[in-house]
């Protein structure tokens, strides 16, 4: 097993209060990101007054890695990591800034009440070895030899102004190959086996405690995800030793 957990994918989610006309600023999205995100942006036709989480617009990054979707209350982040950034953890890093900063000066207008940075994280391990792996570093009596699935989750206050959710699990990834005939992707077979961490770090608690939000928070947070993720090792998360 590598010692190092790899960065899978990353969120980040700006929540704010809703914005029932939220999808006229599309054009301002538009202009403000076209040197990173394809445009025209793809408009939903969701009338104003149904469920707010739902996507109004979204678009994706120009190298097709990131989704950026935008509803009446959040702006949602999604990354996915080649192989060449996830195991560079300060390249990831830099790449969430960046993205940030664009995202954070456009929510600016909206009455922002938190941010969350959710990073899953996975280190492949032998598939004989897992569950004794995980029975040993969380004390579960049901991850028996035979235990085909399984899944931890647990909340706590993090330095009185976070909240952490951590949510450990098996995972199997079967490879993928691009057929050049077709240029579609085919399965080779070939599986690998490991241990998956999501990691949710977010500033509810201030939120909870009726405070303003702060811009600098952004910072803040980023800092201590990335704490975290280069500090601790798979089993300090499988033991809650954070």
């Amino acid at each position: 097993m590598s010692d190092q957990l790899h960065i899978v994918n990353s969120q980040i989610v700006i929540s704010f209060k809703r914005n029932m006309l939220i999808r006229k600023r599309i054009f301002e999205f538009e202009d403000n990101l076209k040197s990173e995100f394809k445009i025209p942006f793809r408009a939903f036709t969701v009338p104003d007054d149904m469920d707010p989480n739902i996507p109004r617009f979204e678009s994706e990054s120009i190298h097709g890695h990131s989704r950026l979707q935008v509803s009446q209350s959040r702006v949602t982040l999604a990354t996915n990591y080649n192989d060449e950034f996830k195991l560079d953890y300060d390249q990831v890093e830099h790449y969430i800034d960046n993205k940030c900063k664009l995202l954070s000066d456009l929510v600016e207008s909206e009455n922002v009440e938190f941010i969350a940075y959710i990073i899953e994280l996975g280190v492949f391990m032998n598939p004989e070895s897992i569950n004794k792996f995980m029975k040993k570093h969380t004390g579960v009596i049901a991850i028996s030899d035979d235990c085909i699935d399984f899944s931890l989750l647990y909340s706590m206050k993090h330095k009185e102004d976070y909240f952490i959710n951590v949510k450990s699990s098996k995972f199997t990834q079967k490879e993928l190959l691009l057929h050049q005939e077709s240029k579609s992707l085919r399965p080779t077979g070939k599986e690998k086996f490991g241990i998956s961490i999501v990691l949710d770090i977010n500033t509810r608690p201030l939120f909870l405690k009726k405070m303003n939000f702060d811009n600098s928070l952004y910072e803040s947070l980023k800092d201590e995800v990335f704490n975290v993720i280069k500090e601790k090792n798979v089993e300090q998360f499988l033991k809650g030793d954070l």
